[in-house]
């Protein structure tokens, strides 16, 4: 009879040690694995804005194309020198603005997310997350953008300069530019943060335990080990 107690109670133990490694968890839950998720995303655009912010030193560069710069030269050289200055001002100036306000839209918009399946974003590419947020929000970050930069551009002539450049270098190119510069530059300003964002979270994707996020590398470890042996 002390016998069989005595297994009964061994056999009680071990089913409550499973019990309880699964509760601690070995597997991440959904919500964990949301978080984890949103985790990175984060972390990915904060270190995008420090990157884009490097970059942005290189002022009206950083947003318009080297192949406009021909036509803005060609726009000085027949008097408008002084205005195109100013254009170039200006978006220099706004695209400072929007890089230091990219990491709060972009939070932002990672807390309205609502992943229907955060694991196959785990198990994804390299860039899985960023492209799921691109996916949904693009759209919504862009019309920020376009909105914000739009006022700012309304305080000088670059908007009615704009187009005229635009006409111009769509002439010789292949590859048209927006007639409107608030969305030529917005679009520009997310593909670039959504760009160097997909870089970041390559590299966390390579090594989770470097974010310092105890759910991160709880949900990557877990789902990469599980990967692995499939």
């Amino acid at each position: 009879m002390k016998k069989l107690y005595a297994f009964t109670l061994i056999l009680a133990l071990g089913l409550t040690s499973c019990s309880t490694l699964k509760n601690i968890g070995l597997e991440p839950t959904s919500l964990e694995t949301i978080a984890a998720v949103k985790q990175v995303l984060n972390s990915s655009a904060f270190r995008a804005v420090n990157t884009l912010r490097k970059l942005n030193k290189n002022g009206v560069d950083g947003f318009v194309p080297s192949e406009l710069q021909p036509v803005l030269g060609k726009l000085k050289s027949i008097g408008l020198g002084k205005d195109i200055e100013k254009v170039e001002q200006s978006i220099t100036r706004v695209s400072k603005i929007m890089v230091n306000e990219s990491e709060g839209i972009i939070n932002d918009a990672v807390k309205e997310l609502k992943f229907k399946d955060a694991v196959k974003i785990v198990v994804g590419g390299e860039n899985a997350a960023t492209n799921a947020l691109k996916g949904i929000m693009y759209s919504t970050v862009k019309k920020r953008y376009s909105t914000k930069i739009e006022t700012e551009l309304g305080k000088t002539e670059a908007l009615e300069l704009w187009p005229v450049a635009a006409k111009a270098y769509n002439l010789f190119s292949n590859k048209k530019v927006d007639s409107s510069l608030p969305d030529f530059m917005a679009e520009r300003a997310v593909d670039a943060l959504f760009l160097s964002m997909g870089k970041e979270e390559s590299k966390i994707r390579k090594d989770p335990k470097k974010l310092g996020k105890e759910v991160v590398t709880k949900v990557f470890d877990y789902y990469a080990k599980n990967k692995s042996k499939g």
